[in-house]
């Protein structure tokens, strides 16, 4: 299939269907954050990569802005877009690799147009969680550099274009006033991206998605995170040693008859229960994530820096 190919590769543009994420992925959507979170594509402070852009540039109120994007960009313009994409997005590949891409790109801005609009009007019409399908889609092992990977990336890329151009209203946490990390300390995410340059280690919280700065972390879900790490690793300890101790009773016992069986294996069931009951009792105490108050199911850690394009602070993800 044409989304399945490498960007370099691809001289026809793949349909809205090829580029969506498959069925599977879209019915476990829910459970991407505490599976294959590490994988997504995210940016620091947002919930969900694609949501953002379903929601800046996805909406029926986003129709001039798309009308205006066709019109007031010439080819030049285009062409300059497209390799800006790649000397940002496709640095790794060989010369003759982005060439290739940026055509492939070119393509897409120009008679591709409406498959882009099509990908965010329908961004625009899901969940958060919903999209989280969309931010694995393209991000898996092998999948880098194919279609549905560069489409997210090139509306992306367009959507920041529009805000800068005044076409869409800016839709980043700190326009809309609300934030998606640091509850207790709003701005940190903001003041972090305005610093060139610098470097800071920042959490990502499962399965909600919200996120936690370095320095706000140890007050807000450290110490927590360890002593619930630590109450899994005891229980599981427990429960080991009591499963151990019931097997080597059955085994000591000499079974001279069915009930007797029936009662040892009864034993090593009622252990298992117990066992059972101490890991609910584990879930009931998991953190819980001071933006939403959801239960804290894990945290991945990423290195972040800040970057300054056109003037304003951006962060990506270093690793």
């Amino acid at each position: 299939p044409t989304a399945s190919m490498h960007i370099w590769a691809l001289n026809t543009l793949p349909s809205l269907e090829e580029v969506q994420p498959e069925p599977a992925l879209l019915t476990r959507a829910a459970e991407i954050p505490l599976t294959s979170q590490t994988e997504m594509q995210r940016s620091p402070g947002q919930r969900s990569y694609c949501h953002k852009i379903g929601q800046g540039c996805g909406g029926p109120q986003h129709r001039q802005a798309w009308e205006e994007f066709r019109t007031e960009l010439d080819h030049d313009d285009l062409q300059a877009m497209a390799r800006h994409f790649v000397e940002d997005q496709c640095r790794d590949l060989t010369p003759e690799r982005r060439a290739a891409s940026a055509q492939f790109v070119l393509l897409l801005v120009t008679t591709g147009l409406e498959l882009l609009r099509g990908v965010a009007v329908l961004l625009h019409s899901l969940e958060v969680e919903q999209c989280w399908a969309w931010d694995l889609n393209g991000e898996r092992p092998g999948e880098t550099y194919t279609a549905a990977w560069c489409v997210k990336r090139v509306l992306s890329q367009i959507l920041h274009g529009m805000t800068r151009s005044g076409w869409v209203p800016d839709v980043s946490n700190r326009a809309l006033g609300g934030y998606d990390c640091c509850a207790r300390h709003e701005g940190c995410l903001e003041y972090f991206a305005l610093v060139a340059g610098r470097r800071e280690r920042w959490y990502s919280l499962a399965p909600c998605m919200h996120w936690v700065c370095y320095a706000c972390y140890p007050q807000a879900m450290g110490a927590q995170v360890r002593e619930a790490r630590e109450r899994a690793r005891v229980a599981a300890s427990k429960a080991a040693a009591a499963a151990s101790d019931a097997r080597n009773a059955a085994m000591a016992v000499a079974i001279s008859d069915r009930h007797q069986a029936a009662d040892i294996f009864k034993e090593v069931a009622r252990e298992t229960e117990l066992s059972a009951a101490a890991a609910e009792k584990f879930r009931g105490d998991d953190p819980v994530c001071p933006s939403c108050g959801a239960r804290v199911g894990a945290a991945w850690s990423a290195n972040l820096r800040a970057e300054t394009r056109g003037g304003k602070g951006t962060s990506s993800i270093v690793g």
